[in-house]
């Protein structure tokens, strides 16, 4: 509980099975927040996240990061984080993909 609250996390201890006890407040400074507006894509959207502040808990953050949202089938969403600005290593796995719209997917996103 202490470690919970020094780091500015709200400590809630629950019956809940699975339910975690430490969580970020909704105006938390941590994480990252949508810059600009979300573009649409071919296959979804895709918007660029920026640190919200210096803070950090795992350290080496990476500020902006991309977000690719690709509408896979009705049943299948694939997302990306990447960085813009230097080329990492991703895992080679193909995936085939018809593409379909958000109006014939069976599931719902928002931003």
């Amino acid at each position: 509980r202490e470690a919970c609250e020094a780091r500015g996390c709200i400590w809630c201890s629950s019956d809940v099975p699975n339910a975690p006890w430490c969580f970020f407040p909704e105006d938390n400074p941590y994480g990252y927040a949508r810059s600009g507006s979300v573009e649409k894509t071919d296959r979804g959207w895709r918007a660029t996240l920026n640190k919200r502040q210096a803070l950090t808990l795992f350290g080496n953050d990476i500020s902006p990061v991309v977000l690719e949202v690709e509408f896979q089938t009705k049943d299948r969403l694939r997302f990306r984080l990447y960085d813009p600005n230097k080329q990492r290593f991703e895992v080679p796995l193909k995936i085939s993909s018809p593409g379909v719209t958000a109006e014939e997917a069976n599931y719902e996103v928002e931003f």
